[in-house]
């Protein structure tokens, strides 16, 4: 967000890394290692303050990256391996909080919200529908994101039985 850095996921130096480099590519790279056990990381996000990235991994896991030091801590795992890989994370525009959604045990989502500040989350929706895609307004004083009540028979993906089921949304 600030324009002096990009980051990418790379397995050059053997296995996955967070590489992060001057957005030029003039300047040295940096590897984070994010884990001592192999791993596929992907949909790495900024935080609007460019100190730090939250990412997933193939093991559900949504992650938090310090950019400044490297360290990598775990702020949620979810339940089910799900094909769309529906974190769906996004920060507050002061960097201070990170929403996403996670997959109940019902198979419904719900809304989480991530505190930096004090290391804990909050369950913001009651997972008796199907909410996603949660994002802040831009001034940070609205949370916006959609919600299924008719998402039911479509939940079992591995079969062709819900194909001719569509799933309707709407924007809360």
């Amino acid at each position: 967000p600030d324009g002096k850095t990009i980051a990418w996921f790379s397995d050059e130096n053997g296995g996955y890394a967070l590489h992060i480099q001057d957005q030029n590519g003039a300047g040295p790279k940096r590897a984070i290692k994010m884990s001592d056990k192999p791993g596929y990381y992907f949909s790495p996000v900024w935080s609007p303050d460019s100190k730090w990235i939250v990412c997933e991994d193939n093991r559900l896991n949504l992650l938090l990256v310090e950019v400044a030091s490297g360290a990598v801590n775990t702020i949620a795992t979810d339940h089910f391996y799900d094909l769309e890989r529906t974190f769906n994370a996004s920060w507050s525009p002061d960097s201070a909080w990170i929403v996403y959604t996670k997959e109940l045990p019902s198979h419904f989502h719900a809304v989480f919200a991530y505190s930096l500040q004090d290391k804990r989350t909050l369950q913001l929706t009651d997972g008796l529908s199907d909410a996603r895609f949660p994002v802040f307004d831009r001034d940070g004083l609205y949370l916006y994101f959609t919600g299924s009540t008719n998402i039911g028979p479509t939940l079992g993906w591995i079969d062709m039985n819900s194909n001719p089921y569509a799933t309707n949304r709407s924007a809360y």
